[in-house]
Protein backbone atom coordinates (compact mmCIF):
# COMPACT_ATOMS: atom_id res chain seq x y z
CA UNK A 1 0.00 0.00 0.00
CA UNK A 2 1.38 3.56 -1.19
CA UNK A 3 1.84 5.98 1.39
CA UNK A 4 -0.30 9.27 1.01
CA UNK A 5 2.05 11.29 2.65
CA UNK A 6 3.96 11.12 0.15
CA UNK A 7 1.77 11.81 -2.79
CA UNK A 8 1.20 15.64 -4.05
CA UNK A 9 -2.03 17.34 -4.08
CA UNK A 10 -3.21 17.31 -7.64
CA UNK A 11 -5.19 19.73 -9.57
CA UNK A 12 -9.19 18.96 -10.00
CA UNK A 13 -10.44 19.66 -13.95
CA UNK A 14 -14.48 19.90 -14.16
CA UNK A 15 -15.96 19.11 -17.66
CA UNK A 16 -19.62 19.58 -18.31
CA UNK A 17 -20.39 17.48 -21.44
CA UNK A 18 -23.35 18.71 -23.04
CA UNK A 19 -24.54 15.12 -23.57
CA UNK A 20 -24.84 11.67 -23.98
CA UNK A 21 -22.35 10.75 -26.10
CA UNK A 22 -19.86 13.05 -24.96
CA UNK A 23 -19.76 11.72 -21.64
CA UNK A 24 -19.07 8.17 -22.56
CA UNK A 25 -16.30 9.74 -24.84
CA UNK A 26 -14.71 11.53 -21.98
CA UNK A 27 -15.33 8.45 -19.74
CA UNK A 28 -13.54 6.38 -22.41
CA UNK A 29 -10.91 8.35 -22.87
CA UNK A 30 -10.18 8.46 -18.76
CA UNK A 31 -10.29 4.92 -18.57
CA UNK A 32 -8.05 4.33 -21.52
CA UNK A 33 -5.47 6.62 -19.93
CA UNK A 34 -5.83 5.35 -16.64
CA UNK A 35 -6.61 8.31 -15.10
CA UNK A 36 -8.67 8.86 -11.83
CA UNK A 37 -11.89 10.35 -12.02
CA UNK A 38 -15.15 10.25 -10.75
CA UNK A 39 -18.76 10.99 -11.99
CA UNK A 40 -21.80 13.27 -10.72
CA UNK A 41 -24.65 10.84 -10.62
CA UNK A 42 -27.09 12.95 -8.92
CA UNK A 43 -28.03 16.64 -8.92
CA UNK A 44 -26.72 16.99 -5.79
CA UNK A 45 -23.49 15.65 -6.34
CA UNK A 46 -23.35 18.21 -9.38
CA UNK A 47 -20.95 21.07 -8.64
CA UNK A 48 -21.14 24.66 -10.40
CA UNK A 49 -18.45 26.95 -11.28
CA UNK A 50 -18.44 29.90 -9.73
CA UNK A 51 -20.07 31.70 -12.25
CA UNK A 52 -22.95 29.68 -12.83
CA UNK A 53 -23.28 30.05 -8.17
CA UNK A 54 -23.26 33.05 -8.79
CA UNK A 55 -26.03 33.84 -11.11
CA UNK A 56 -27.84 30.97 -9.86
CA UNK A 57 -28.18 33.56 -6.79
CA UNK A 58 -28.24 36.51 -8.52
CA UNK A 59 -31.61 34.94 -10.61
CA UNK A 60 -33.15 33.97 -6.86
CA UNK A 61 -32.84 37.51 -5.78
CA UNK A 62 -34.31 39.50 -8.48
CA UNK A 63 -37.12 36.67 -8.48
CA UNK A 64 -37.51 37.31 -4.60
CA UNK A 65 -37.23 41.22 -5.19
CA UNK A 66 -39.97 40.57 -8.24
CA UNK A 67 -42.20 38.89 -5.73
CA UNK A 68 -42.03 35.89 -8.01
CA UNK A 69 -41.89 33.45 -4.36
CA UNK A 70 -43.56 30.49 -3.55
CA UNK A 71 -45.09 29.89 0.60
CA UNK A 72 -43.15 27.61 2.45
CA UNK A 73 -45.52 25.28 4.97
CA UNK A 74 -44.19 25.11 8.66
CA UNK A 75 -44.01 21.35 7.99
CA UNK A 76 -42.09 21.67 4.70
CA UNK A 77 -39.50 24.57 6.27
CA UNK A 78 -38.77 21.93 9.37
CA UNK A 79 -38.30 19.46 6.64
CA UNK A 80 -36.17 20.81 4.46
CA UNK A 81 -33.89 22.70 8.00
CA UNK A 82 -34.17 18.53 9.09
CA UNK A 83 -35.49 19.46 12.13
Amino acid sequence: MKSLINQKAMDRITIYPRNAKQKSLLKSLLEEMKVRFEIATTKDEALLSERDFFAKIDKSINQAENGNTKPLSKEKQKEFLGL
